[in-house]
């Protein structure tokens, strides 16, 4: 019986063991660009109050990621609005959708909403920033918020 049950445990702990070895490695020794449930990749969302930009014209907010982790490299969705309080309810002033391909080095990436070239937000007034980051190939990275603050245009 004791027998049994040693072999039971080390069963338990090898079957555990696979379950963290991405089913790529065992048919390639070339690690898969894209993060999959077993591979780790650790990413942390900034994002920085909105204010005006003179370069873009617009009131703008940016959000920094940076990752690290096993995955060389992963591609990350990140989606942004630009919110604005015009003393009602809150509305959307202006978003943004990007992907990006970012390394585990921990170098920073910065996304803008509203996107560069994209719609201009040319007035005064209260706005917040609200970003969301997903794995192009699944699962959430993160989720940001900046303070609500004024923004005096150009």
């Amino acid at each position: 019986m004791r027998l049994v049950a040693t072999r039971l445990v080390a069963f338990t702990a090898a079957m555990s063991a696979l379950a963290l070895i991405p089913a790529s490695a065992s048919a390639s020794t070339t690690p898969s660009p894209e993060p999959s449930s077993s591979r780790l990749m650790a990413c942390k969302v900034n994002a920085n109050n909105p204010h005006w930009s003179k370069r873009g014209k617009s009131v703008i907010y940016k959000t920094r990621l940076t990752c690290a982790g096993s995955t060389p490299t992963t591609k990350i969705r990140c989606k942004g609005q630009l919110i604005y309080d015009a003393g009602g309810s809150p509305s959307t002033a202006a978003s943004s959708s990007q992907v990006q391909t970012l390394t585990n080095t921990g170098s920073p990436v910065t996304y803008y909403t509203p996107k560069q070239g994209g719609k201009k937000v040319g007035w005064s007034g209260k706005f917040q920033g609200s970003t969301t980051c997903h794995f192009v190939n699944g699962g959430t990275v993160g989720h940001d918020k900046t303070d609500v603050v004024n923004v005096t245009a150009g």
